[in-house]
This record gives structure tokens, C-alpha cells and sequence, in this order.
């Protein structure tokens, strides 16, 4: 199963990434891109991760920010929809400016403005989480019950 995480920076993408990872390694194995650890050319890279561990794990999650429609469709393309699991996590642009003031590495204030206006937001996400009006535990159970 893969697992595409959508959202503006400061949604809550990697905390909720970082929690469902550790409950789904009790079902099986994990791969995790995040793209927080890439420097350039995040979509490209994120990409070739997904096909270098195709049909090699159980689950692969995709942490980024996804907000262009192009670069979700380039992952439905190579794994087929059907095979996706797309969480749109979403919250208000001040909620994301003030979580991402308290994150390691801060992403400059701008570029969170630029995306938050330019966000393709998922005419169908398999999950839409308002990530203000419940926390990343209970979004992490949303997502193991959508899961099984």
C-alpha cells in the first residue's frame, strides 16, 4: 500500500507520518520518503523512491507536500490509483504559520504563504483530516480504521 500525505507545511504531514510509521511497522515492513530531508528536486526524488521500493515492502509513505495535482497523478500513473492511499491534511494558513515557526528545520515564511495559495487541493482524497479539530493520535486512528 502506498500512502501519499497532502498538505501545506505545518498540516501536520510529518508528525502523523512519523506516528502512523510506527503502528503500521507492527503489521509490516516500512519505507518512508520525507521530503524534509531533500535538498532539490523533491517530486523526481520522491518519485524514484517509490519505484525503487515497489513490490519491496508493505507499505511506502510519501511525506510531502504534493500540493500540484501533476505530481499526484505522476504517482497514481506509476502505481495505479487503486494502490493509493491519498490523506489530504488541512488546516488554515495561520495554524500552518505558527506550527511552522516551532519546527526543525523552519521552511522560510514565504514559501508556506506561496504554497498555502497554490495549493491543487484532492478533489477525492481517500481521507480528509482538519487537522485543528483533532490531533495527530486520533488522526493516525482514522487512518489504521481506513486501512483494515
Amino acid at each position: 500500500m502506498i500512502i501519499v500525505f497532502c498538505g501545506v507545511p505545518g498540516s501536520g504531514k510529518s508528525t502523523i507520518a512519523e506516528l502512523l510509521t510506527k503502528e503500521l511497522k507492527k503489521e509490516g515492513r516500512v519505507k518512508v520518503f520525507v521530503s524534509d530531508k531533500v535538498k532539490s528536486r523533491v517530486y523526481e526524488k520522491a518519485l524514484n523512491f517509490l519505484e525503487k521500493n515497489l513490490g519491496k515492502t508493505d507499505f511506502i509513505l510519501l511525506d510531502a507536500t504534493f500540493y500540484k495535482r501533476k505530481w499526484r497523478d505522476q504517482v497514481f500513473k506509476k502505481t495505479g490509483r487503486e494502490n493509493v492511499l491519498l490523506i489530504y491534511l488541512k488546516c488554515s494558513l495561520k495554524t500552518c504559520l505558527k506550527r511552522n515557526k516551532e519546527r526543525k528545520p523552519q521552511i522560510p515564511e514565504k514559501a508556506v504563504h506561496i504554497i498555502f495559495h497554490q495549493m491543487e487541493e484532492p478533489e477525492n482524497p481517500d481521507i480528509l483530516i482538519n487537522t485543528e479539530k483533532i490531533n495527530s493520535k486520533e488522526a493516525v486512528g482514522v487512518i489504521l480504521k481506513k486501512l483494515k
